[in-house]
């Protein structure tokens, strides 16, 4: 049916392939990309290197943390080449220290692809592409990925030391990777009065090396601290008593003669569990749905785009009522937020868009957009299609529709439904 295809179409919008013309060999001279990006580019000998750099926008509100977690998948197109020799060299640098990588990926000629994620605080950052080999070099083009997460929950470098450990939240799950082999991750958390704390460290799928793993512990207490192989999901738990204020842990490689047993870019979570501390609250009350209420003063009904937004003393219900309903306010943007401790995005609601297919059939949507980034400047401004509700037919096409194939077309995360 024609209006599902055309609907279907507004849900197909997908960030553009960036073709970097002229990537510069210094970080002075980096080719600047958006920290959502997907480039294409080739060295053109052994010596060339290319640059790119990106930026983690920050707040106007000092209170929204828009750190997060970037995944970047470098590859190139099959058939892989033969030459063991040749390859590319990939290194995410923070411009705070550009003489050492934050994370360095290897992309031998004869393998398609290698990802690695790392969590990012706002800043400048860099991609460095190089060539393996100073004499011979991987002439296929390559095509460097990076998706962008914003999630407060990922540990942020630098985070190497104590000083500048990073802070969490007693009952919530951290995400981090070891960047190299002699990487120390360090947290920080607070307690307001004195607490038995168990802290876990556990990961998503197993690795195959007995003889290497993450050892973490208690800086304070660095001799009780937990070996956990990478063989294993889920660590010992590390039990302790501890008195109000600031502690710290740390997460390395635990003790092997083994390199290659080092667990270098896997994913590991960490939580502190303590019960003194309220562990976080539900997500958000508010379901995307209409609800309609009357004024009890007027008696007039009106529309509201979730429940929360009804009136203290309004009689309110989720059925369109038989009497004339009031429109909803018009067209809003909200500020990205925190709410929780989850990041949520700048949203524009559209209340109201009223919509007509080529056969006749009339519908009325509410639709909800996601912004990318968090730009403050208008002409920058990104969105997504979040979520899409169709409220009411209006007028049935001339053609038997089916809601189910409008269900069936659309991705996953984005939720379509009818107001009832």
């Amino acid at each position: 049916m024609r209006y599902i295809s055309i609907l279907y179409g507004l849900l197909l919008i997908s960030p553009s392939v960036t073709i970097a013309a002229d990537a510069g060999d210094t970080p002075t001279d980096a080719k600047s990309i958006s920290v959502k990006t997907k480039l294409k580019e080739s060295l053109i000998s052994p010596q060339d290197v290319d640059f790119f750099t990106f930026r983690v926008r920050g707040s106007s509100n000092p209170q929204i943390d828009n750190s997060g977690n970037i995944s970047v998948t470098f590859s190139q197109k099959s058939p892989p080449g033969i030459n063991p020799q040749s390859g590319w060299k990939v290194e995410l640098f923070s411009e705070n220290d550009l003489a050492n990588s934050l994370y360095t990926a290897i992309l031998p000629e004869t393998s398609l692809n290698v990802k690695f994620e790392q969590g990012l605080s706002v800043g400048t950052y860099y991609y460095k592409v190089s060539s393996l080999d100073d004499v011979v070099y991987p002439a296929a083009e390559y095509t460097l990925t990076g998706i962008w997460k914003k999630n407060v929950h990922y540990e942020r470098p630098p985070n190497d030391t104590p000083d500048n450990a990073t802070s969490i939240r007693p009952n919530e799950t951290y995400y981090g990777n070891l960047s190299s082999n002699v990487d120390v991750d360090y947290f920080r958390f607070n307690l307001e009065t004195p607490d038995k704390v168990t802290i876990i460290l556990n990961q998503d799928v197993p690795g195959i090396y007995s003889n290497g793993g993450w050892q973490f512990g208690l800086l304070s207490q660095a001799d009780s601290a937990i070996n956990m192989p990478s063989t294993s999901q889920t660590s010992v738990p590390l039990q302790v008593d501890l008195g109000a204020g600031v502690h710290y842990l740390f997460v390395k490689s635990m003790p092997t003669d083994d390199l290659a047993a080092i667990p270098v870019g896997r994913g590991y979570q960490i939580k502190v569990m303590a019960p003194s501390v309220a562990p976080p609250l539900a997500e958000d009350v508010c379901p995307f749905v209409f609800y309609y209420a009357k004024n009890p003063v007027t008696g007039h009904w009106a529309t509201f785009p979730t429940i929360c937004d009804v009136p203290n003393g309004w009689i309110s219900q989720a059925e369109i009522p038989d009497s004339k309903v009031c429109p909803a306010r018009n067209s809003s943007y909200k500020w990205p937020s925190v709410k929780d401790g989850v990041q949520i995005p700048g949203k524009v609601s559209i209340p109201y868009l009223d919509f007509t297919d080529l056969d006749g059939g009339e519908y009325l949507f509410r639709i909800e957009l996601n912004q990318e980034g968090e730009t403050t400047i208008a002409e920058n401004l990104k969105f997504n299609i979040g979520n899409i509700k169709l409220v009411r037919i209006i007028k049935k096409p001339d053609v038997q529709d089916k809601v189910d194939e409008l269900a069936d077309k659309v991705p996953d995360n984005v939720d379509i439904s009818i107001a009832k």
